[in-house]
């Protein structure tokens, strides 16, 4: 099954939770690495802008309206 790539009818948000979702959803596995981190430039922008407040929510509902809510399962790789 192919996934298309990021979808882009999320703006700046959750499109990372998409994709995973959908890898778990067509079979693949998800690994989580603890060693890894990613800082995201915005800095948390949504808590003190409304339009940043509003693409997250909008993502969000958009995310849980699709999927219902349902979060893959990751395994950890030391």
């Amino acid at each position: 099954m192919a996934l298309k790539g990021f979808d882009e009818g999320y703006f700046l948000y959750y499109e990372d939770v998409d994709i995973c979702t959908r890898l778990w959803r067509s079979g693949r596995s998800l690994v989580v690495c603890p060693q890894v981190s990613v800082v995201h430039a915005a800095q948390r922008a949504s808590r003190r802008n409304l339009r940043f407040m509003k693409w997250h929510l909008a993502s969000m509902a958009r995310y849980f309206l699709r999927h219902w809510g349902r979060l893959p399962n990751t395994r950890l790789v030391p």
